[in-house]
Order: structure tokens, then sequence, then C-alpha cells
């Protein structure tokens, strides 16, 4: 019985595993992509990461009808990773905004429903819900084992990312078709409560009433770590930044693996708590910009996420009836991966507008299949490439008559060409913009001379990152606050976790470690929020 319950539990772990592989593979890149790939506006670019979220609030309008009532949960799990997977190959082959965005969507509703079933398969066929979090951490390790291949490789300028992904999901829809058989509940039994419209009725508990509202805000504000925190640090010129954000998800597997401990010394809503607590302090230590705490700002990322997003649906399992729990989840995934994720996305872009960089592009023509391109905000060249062209010595500074020797064509960099006349502008901008410090310095402002060294050029592309930070940790405090104080005024009957017993020899039963969840049906397929991790 042991052993099988550990095998059943190792099938689970690697579904969850590839699972997030694929979403890892390509969603981490796309934005990089559709900017320096296809050369697409930032607006249009975020609605392509927009996809993710839209998907997570239309698709289970039908899938989670379809998996309840008609199929068993593997078959469905099957079909949708197949679609997806063809649609992330053909994603590769299409060169413009309108293509792009209606193949992804296709995409996406066909994959962020597998999100709410996986969980619902997996907690049907696993005896105890409190031991999720370790089968849920190996998509954690897929996210991390995906960024090693696509960030090296640096494939997320060239969209061969889209075919890795496509494979390993079509890989994945075949794999499903193996897992423990989870057959569906029937009409009867059957969701079709999408939004969790059925659990409005627990709302009217002030206890489930905060964690609702709190839990919700606390996701929106959460999204501008996965928005911000690369941008900044690939600004900032700070080594590997991809590579960076993995200490963040090491810390995620080793919380995952601890979360049983964790809840049964604590209790949930003090672990919600803390994690709000988390989110905050985080974004102060990000604010200062100091490296050794930014570091410290990413390795905490571990209880912010799992304490908040993993111990929510936690909570709602074991605060709902049995009745309303399927539904309870379905709402609380709709208000947190669904609308709070889309809110949080544009909420970021918003601050990120509000906040711009001194001089973090300039105009210039691009070489596409299609022809050439005019566009209005490029990436600036690369101060490496122009000493390079330029004959300078990097670690010194470019001078007017350094900028004079670009060819009349204009300066070339990849596939962008500048004009020389704008690049001299934006030099000329930058210069204006240092403080004088030395004789040179004065030269340069009264003679219009222009000596620009590379932390010139670095700093003037660096976006006032400490005042967003500084906004979303308030946010974040007060939503703490908001919910410590409440917790205190309202009772709660969350079940309680005992701590486990004390090794038992093997002949003697052993007694459960924590007291049983009360008897119920387990979560139906539009009911579990899918587990949220940091885009690398």
């Amino acid at each position: 019985m042991h052993f099988g319950t550990n095998y059943i539990r190792t099938r689970l772990s690697v579904m969850f595993f590839l699972q997030f592989f694929v979403w890892a593979s390509w969603w981490v890149a796309v934005y990089n992509y559709a900017l320096k790939g296809l050369f697409l506006t930032e607006g249009q670019a975020g609605w392509i990461g927009a996809t993710i979220p839209l998907g997570a609030i239309i698709a289970p309008l039908f899938v989670g009808y379809i998996a309840d009532r008609f199929f068993a949960t593997q078959h469905v799990l099957c079909a949708l990773h197949i679609v997806g997977g063809i649609c992330l190959m053909l994603a590769r082959t299409q060169g413009e905004f309108g293509g792009l965005m209606a193949i992804l969507m296709v995409a996406t509703l066909s994959f962020m429903p597998t999100l709410a079933l996986a969980n619902s398969l997996t907690f049907r066929n696993i005896d105890n819900p409190d031991r999720f979090p370790r089968i849920a951490m190996w998509g954690t390790i897929g996210w991390i084992a995906s960024g090693q291949i696509v960030g090296p490789l640096r494939w997320e300028a060239t969209g061969t990312f889209f075919y890795l992904a496509g494979a390993v999901e079509i890989l994945l829809g075949l794999y499903c078709v193996t897992l423990p058989h989870t057959p569906p509940k029937g009409a009867q039994e059957g969701g079709g409560d999408v939004f969790g419209l059925k659990a409005i009725g627990l709302l009217k508990e002030p206890s489930f009433l905060l964690f609702v509202v709190c839990a919700s805000l606390i996701a929106v504000f959460a999204m501008f770590y996965f928005y911000a925190c690369v941008p900044m640090l690939v600004e900032t010129d700070r080594p590997v930044p991809v590579q960076l954000m993995t200490l963040g998800q090491i810390t995620e597997i080793c919380v995952m693996f601890s979360m049983p401990w964790f809840i049964s010394h604590f209790g949930l809503r003090t672990l919600l708590t803390l994690g709000m607590a988390t989110w905050c302090i985080r974004y102060l230590l990000l604010s200062t910009m100091a490296f050794p705490l930014v570091l410290l700002g990413i390795i905490v990322h571990g209880f912010a996420y799992c304490f908040v997003f993993v111990g929510a649906y936690i909570y709602v399992d074991k605060k709902a009836p049995s009745d309303l729990r399927a539904s309870a989840q379905s709402l609380i995934a709709f208000l947190m991966l669904g609308v709070g994720m889309l809110l949080g996305n544009l909420l970021s872009g918003y601050a990120a507008g509000r906040y711009p960089a001194y001089a973090g592009s300039m105009a210039a023509t691009v070489e596409t299949p299609s022809g050439s391109r005019p566009l209005d905000r490029a990436p600036l060249p690369k101060w490496e490439e122009i000493a390079k062209q330029l004959n300078a010595d990097p670690s010194g500074a470019i001078s007017l008559a350094d900028l004079k020797r670009v060819s009349d064509a204009g300066f070339h960099d990849e596939n962008r060409t500048y004009a020389k006349k704008d690049l001299i502008d934006v030099f000329q901008k930058i210069d204006d913009r240092k403080e004088i410090k030395t004789r040179g310095d004065f030269r340069s402002a009264v003679k219009g001379e222009i000596a620009v060294t590379r932390e010139d050029w670095l700093a003037a592309q660096l976006h006032p990152w400490t005042p967003m930070w500084l906004w979303f940790s308030l946010a974040a405090g007060v939503i703490c606050v908001f919910f410590a104080v409440g917790a205190m005024f309202t009772s709660d009957d969350e079940v309680a976790v005992a701590p486990p017993p004390a090794p038992q020899p093997p002949s003697e039963p052993s007694a459960p470690s924590e007291p049983p969840v009360p008897s119920s049906e387990p979560p139906s397929a539009a009911e579990t929020p899918p587990q949220e991790p940091p885009p690398v």
C-alpha cells in the first residue's frame, strides 16, 4: 500500500514537472521575443503576455463543465495538451502581432485549464491534501530546468523556444493517458460553476470574506515582482540576471517541501499573514537597489509565494464545506490567477510608464523578413558595440570626435540602424544629465563637447525603480495589516493540523500525521487555483 501511494505521487510529480517546464519554456521568453525578435510595440508585447490570464479567465467556461460531466480528467488533459503543443509550434511561424496573438490565445485557452485539472486530479488521487505541496514543488523544478535550456542557448530572441515548448507539451499530453483514472462526476455532481458562484454564500462569513478580499488584492500587487525584477537586474548590469532569479525558485522548492511542517506549527491564517508581510518586506529590500539586499529580496520568494498562493488553495480546501469546496476553489482561482494576474500586469505596465528611463529608447530602422520598418522607440545600441565600431576604449569615454566617425548611412547594431544625427543627439542628452565633477565635464558643459562613459550610458537607461518598489511595498503592507487586524476580530473554524507523530515500529499501525480532513468529494475540474511560478 505504501509503495502504491509513493508510485502515484511520483507519477503526479512527473506531470507537474512537465507542465511547468512547458509554461516556462515560452512564457518567460515571449515578451523579449515580441520586442526584439518581432519588433512589436510595448503595448502589443503586453497583450501577448496577457494571453495567460485571459486564458485563465475564459477557458473554465467550457473546459471545467466538460471535464466534470462527460470525460475522465486524464483524457481531457491529454487532448488539451496536444492541441496546445501544436499551437505553440505554429506560433514560431507567426511574424505579425495579429497572427501570434490569435495562435497563443488558442494555446493558452488549451493550457490554462490544465493547471486546475492537474490539481483536481492530484487531490482526487492522494490520501492527504497536505502532501500536495511536495508534489507541486516538482513544477518549480521543471520551471528551473526550462530556464537552464532556453537561457544559455539564447533562444529568447529567435523564437526557437516555441518548438521546445510545443514538443514537450505534446509529450505531456501522451503521458497524461497513463495517469490514474479519474472519472467524471456526472451531471449531478459535476461542476459548471466556473466562477464559484455557488460559493458566494461563504462570503457571509467574515473570516472567509476577509481571506478572499486580501488574497485577491495581494495577487494583483505580487505581479510587479514577476514583471520588473529581471528588467531591473539587466538595467543595473547585474551578472547573469536570469540565473539569479532561480535563487528564489530554489527557496520555493524548500518551502514547498516544508509546507506540512509550517501548517502544523503555525496554522494557515498565520502563514497567509506572514506571506503578505514577506511581499511587503521583499519590495522594501528591492527598493534599496543595493545588490546584497536585492539578492535577499529574491531569495525570500519561496516564502512570499508559497505562504500566499499555495496556502490560499489549501486554506479553501480545509475551510469550505464539502458541497461547496469545488465552487470555492473556482472562486479563488478566478480572482487570484485570472482577474488578479491580469490587473497586476496592467498595473505594472502603468507604473513602468509613469516612471520612464531618462533615455531608454531612440528612433531606428529595423530589418525584418518583410523589409525595412521604422521604429520610434528602439532599444539603445549596446555600449560595447558602439566602442567596438568606433575603435574607442570601452572603459573610457566616447567623445563627439568619436561619434563623427559614424558612417552617414547610420550606426548598425544587430538588425537595427540608427541615424548618425539621432545617435549624437542621444549622447548629447546623456552628457547634459551628468554632474560636473572634473575639468573634462566642465569643458563638456561649456563648449558642447561630449564625454560619455559606460556608467553614464547605463545610468541614463535605468528606470527609477526605487519609488515603484516602494509604492507596491506600501500596498502589500496595507493589505497585510488589514488581514492581520481583521483576523483578530473574526473567528475561524479552519481545520487544525497536528504535528506529525513519532515514528512507530513497522509492526504497529502508525497514527495519522494530522486529524482527518472532513469527508468530501475532492475538488472538481474548475477548482484549484494553479500554481503561479515566477517568470524567469
